[in-house]
């Protein structure tokens, strides 16, 4: 059996948790390796078409380059990463998309060559940035201009008709419901892995948003959150918005970050940038329900105008099913976040005995 046959047996396993998975009957595709004959390259040409939401991404060649890289990664011998998601290949249910099969293994690859092998860190950097590009929305609070957004009737969904959402903007009058939202939160049973791979990956990169923090006022595991969410936790690229590489400035909203930071490609000196511009520094308030509040906020309160708890803190949860808003401002009825949401991530810590509310 060739190399190249060996190569699509393991995009096919690897995709059959994902996303592609339903095109031919997800799991079963991977255990009939027959199949691989009958269907030739109709699958590819298949999963060539599918766009996620924001920018398109070809899913064949992300999982391929994901394969590859990890089996240069284990030619050359470089040591295991602790933040591996799992042992096989299957890193999710079928229902998962690309992005949260992806996301833990990139991370992983990273971590397994920075300062050993560079360029492999490079190129596995630069393909997680893609795949958060794919995922990633601006915050309202970069945006020059915010658009119009429309007050359409509430969603039907059962976790507005539980917990209908305030339409205030203010923080005295949403103080009370981030405690309730917070008091009960429930992760998904379909994220429970995903949750904890979180809860592991942030716990050890503690020392680095720490060395952000400390200086600045603003407390580790909120600026790990805000990795997440704006760089999918890639420290090859900025904290502003995910843009690789670190040796250039930011090209996306808020372009041209940082002014100045030496040396120019490091994380640390860029991420404080991050932070004293998205107004973060020295803020005196870090209680649960101001720093949820400061989170939506900078996020954007378009889904409290149409009944939605708002991903950025509650994907992942209970509370959050469905709805949002894709790369072009527009609204989707049945696109669904993909990231872990803030408010679950410090619950989860909090719960972990990580940090103390």
């Amino acid at each position: 059996m060739t190399q190249d046959r060996i190569n699509r047996r393991d995009i096919l396993r690897w995709t059959a948790g994902t996303s592609a998975g339903f095109l031919l009957g997800g799991q079963a595709l991977a255990q009939k390796a027959d199949l691989l004959d009958a269907l030739g390259d109709r699958i590819f040409d298949q999963l060539n078409t599918i766009k996620l939401p924001g920018k398109p991404l070809n899913l064949v060649r992300v999982v391929s380059s994901i394969v590859r890289m990890e089996q240069q990664a284990n030619e050359r011998r470089l040591p295991f990463s602790p933040l591996a998601f799992n042992a096989g290949p299957a890193l999710a249910p079928v229902e998962a998309t690309l992005y949260q099969s992806a996301v833990p293994r990139l991370v992983a690859l990273v971590d397994r060559s920075e300062g050993t092998d560079p360029g492999l860190a490079d190129e596995a950097g630069e393909l997680l940035a893609e795949v958060h590009a794919a995922e990633h929305e601006t915050p309202e609070a970069l945006k020059t201009e915010a658009p119009a957004i429309p007050v359409l009737a509430p969603a039907t969904s059962a976790a507005t008709i539980n917990l209908p959402m305030s339409r205030a903007m203010k923080y005295p009058l949403l103080k009370d419901e981030y405690a309730r939202l917070f008091a009960s939160v429930a992760i998904r049973d379909e994220f429970r892995d995903n949750v904890a791979w979180h809860v592991r990956l942030i716990n050890a990169a503690r020392p680095r948003y720490d060395a952000v923090g400390k200086n600045l006022g603003v407390p580790w595991y909120f600026i790990g959150a805000i990795h997440g969410l704006e760089a999918s936790f890639n420290f090859r690229a900025h904290l502003h918005n995910g843009d690789f590489p670190l040796k250039t400035r930011t090209r996306q909203v808020p372009a041209g970050r940082p002014l100045v930071w030496l040396p120019p490609d490091d994380w640390e000196s860029s991420a404080k940038d991050a932070i004293r511009l998205l107004g973060f520094a020295n803020q005196s308030d870090w209680s649960l329900e101001r720093t949820l509040y400061r989170l939506e906020a900078y996020n954007g309160f378009g889904y409290r105008k149409r009944g939605v708890p708002t991903p950025y803190l509650w994907a992942y949860s209970a509370h959050y099913e469905r709805g949002k808003f894709i790369a072009d401002g527009r609204w989707s009825d049945k696109a669904k976040s993909q990231q872990c949401g803030a408010a679950v991530l410090i619950k989860a810590l909090a719960d972990s005995g990580a940090i103390q509310l």
